[in-house]
């Protein structure tokens, strides 16, 4: 259990794996791994063990849909085994196989989410998705030109990724601090700085359509949508969460103010929700799809979900 509870921290801490397509990741090559090397006497103790393993891994991530359901997908499978051996064979196939379908959706997004981009294009982005950083790369490399207005993304700044690779990829950047960002959407900013479409990443899909992304995604889409800019989500229906509610991690205090005052509160949310009324479309493999679309399209491509 060593390598899962090194796993474990390096998902919790952030510094090493952030993301939520990064997070699954690591939680199934972990699990391939466990399941390739522990001993059981049957079939019931294989999974107990694995079960163990996946439910500490994604207690790291609580608002993490996408390792949820490839946790859920790699049990889906090895209940065809009639033996430990036969459950370990079919929990590597099934790890590889799970992991090539992240990989097939997220290049389709990128593919579908291109064509969105026009040239002269402002658009706003949040926090670091390395979908919509893919989108906007793949854009420029068709010769697309538009500009990128993005937020540092606080209290850990995941928004000075996005700028570094969007910088390095020869896009026009421009950062803006998170209490800014709705000033700057809006028209009161400046004729220069009017945004054409809003595109964001997720870390969960739930059924009607709202959305749950890093925290600032709420003031940042209801800015967009009171100003009757477009805004898009871009992910796999691979983070449906079946529920209407989700969990919402809170992060530690420290994260925000390191040595505050002894009484004081802090409420550190790592998450909020875009509401399916803000969204135009959510990029995703089954196409742009309404939020209305979310359920049906997700059942449709993984009946398993």
């Amino acid at each position: 259990m060593q390598k899962i509870k090194k796993t474990f921290k390096d998902i919790k801490a952030l510094e090493k794996i952030q993301g939520a397509e990064a997070v699954a990741k690591a939680i199934i090559v972990a699990l391939k791994g466990l399941a390739l090397r522990i001993k059981a006497k049957d079939k019931k103790d294989f999974e107990a063990q694995i079960k163990k393993a996946a439910d500490l891994l994604l207690s790291a991530r609580p608002t993490e849909p996408l390792a949820q359901n490839a946790v859920k997908f790699l049990f889906f499978k090895i209940n065809e085994a009639n033996n430990v051996k036969e459950a370990k064979l079919l929990f590597k196939s099934a790890a590889d196989e799970i992991l090539r379908t992240i990989d097939k959706a997220k290049k389709e997004i990128v593919a579908i989410g291109r064509s969105l981009i026009r040239n002269g294009d402002n658009i706003f982005t949040h926090c670091h998705s390395t979908t919509v950083e893919e989108i906007l790369i793949t854009a420029k490399k068709t010769g697309k030109k538009f500009s990128v207005f993005n937020t540092e993304t606080r209290p850990l700044f995941q928004g000075h990724i996005t700028a570094t690779n969007l910088i390095k990829a020869g896009i026009d950047a421009t950062m803006v601090t998170d209490g800014s960002a709705g000033f700057l959407i809006s028209q009161y900013s400046d004729r220069g700085l009017i945004m054409d479409k809003l595109i964001m990443g997720c870390d969960a899909i739930l059924p009607d359509g709202t959305v749950i992304n890093k925290i600032g995604s709420f003031v940042t889409a209801q800015a967009a949508h009171y100003e009757k800019d477009l805004v898009y989500i871009a992910g796999s229906l691979l983070k449906f969460h079946p529920k209407n509610w989700i969990e919402l991690e809170k992060r530690p205090a420290k994260e925000i103010w390191d040595k505050a005052p002894a009484k004081l509160k802090i409420i550190n949310f790592a998450f909020d929700v875009v509401p399916a009324e803000f969204i135009e479309g959510i990029i995703c493999e089954a196409g742009i799809i309404k939020p209305s679309q979310v359920e049906r399209k997700a059942k449709e491509l993984y009946p398993w979900l």
